[in-house]
């Protein structure tokens, strides 16, 4: 049986490429305030719209929803040179789907596949795109970060780079889920483990979220990690793979990146809270 799944693992990366996929398409623009941010990736062949354009945020809706209906793009295993651009979809400032976009080789890749784009599509972004600053911010103190956090998601126009959430609690944990079939849709599986979870701890205070993933063969491998308080990982002892730890473990201080303020902005926010 498993040289079997195996032969028709191989089959369908022999067919891949002749399939096209709207890669926007599970993004609701219906409802919602939708924002694109780029964000601009060190390339070992950097070229000049990265320093002309830098970080910028789009939200001309008319052109997202044309992106999505003409984004039906076929698929690439050459997919070797690194990324230019970061694209990162918000709804309502919440992030919803990332995407890495090369300018020189041409293609985008998104939940772990590659998809050929003719690299002249982005000056339709860049067109409707809007220069503004980010800035990296430490913090050696997890209360501060998680008030800094809150103050930050209540102004407008601000967008993490990556999930904060897990910073509303003091650490977090990590599950291992092995030996899946390797065609698992991993957001059902994701839902599977949130509802044991809530089972086992009896309660919904904590953040799931899916670390990384792996397909060996015809298995997949998939990691969580689960922000929360020590006691509930005390709890679940028998089924943690790694074992609760601060979010400062091994580390002096915890680094976020805010786009769409500077260090005045973010300092007269702090001083207004």
């Amino acid at each position: 049986m498993r040289k079997v799944l195996l032969f028709l693992f191989s089959l369908s990366l022999i067919w891949a490429p002749l399939k096209a996929e709207r890669v926007l398409s599970s993004l609701d623009f219906s409802s919602g305030d939708w924002t694109l941010v780029g964000v601009p990736i060190h390339n070992y062949r950097m070229l000049p719209v990265q320093e002309e354009l830098g970080t910028f945020v789009c939200k001309d809706m008319s052109l997202l929803r044309s992106l999505q209906q003409d984004w039906d793009l076929g698929l690439t295993f050459d997919d070797k040179c690194d990324y230019h651009y970061s694209l990162k979809f918000y709804r309502n400032g919440e992030l919803m789907e990332t995407l890495e976009l090369n300018l020189y080789c041409g293609y985008l890749t998104y939940q772990g596949l590659s998809y050929v784009l003719d690299p002249t599509e982005f000056n339709r972004i860049k067109q409707s795109a809007r220069k503004v600053p980010w800035s990296r911010i430490s913090f050696s103190d997890l209360e501060v970060l998680k008030s800094a956090i809150q103050t930050l998601d209540r102004a407008p126009d601000v967008y993490w780079y990556d999930d904060v959430k897990q910073y509303e609690y003091p650490g977090f944990f990590m599950l291992s889920v092995n030996k899946i079939p390797w065609s698992t849709d991993r957001d059902s599986l994701m839902q599977v483990v949130q509802r044991k979870l809530v089972r086992e701890a009896g309660t919904t205070d904590f953040y799931l979220q899916e670390y990384f993933y792996v397909v060996r063969g015809d298995e997949m491998h998939v990691r969580y990690l689960v922000s929360s308080q020590p006691a509930l990982a005390e709890r679940l002892d028998e089924s943690v793979y790694v074992r609760w730890r601060s979010h400062l473990y091994d580390r002096d201080s915890v680094s976020v990146l805010a786009i769409g303020i500077d260090e005045e902005r973010y300092r007269r926010l702090m001083k207004q809270d």
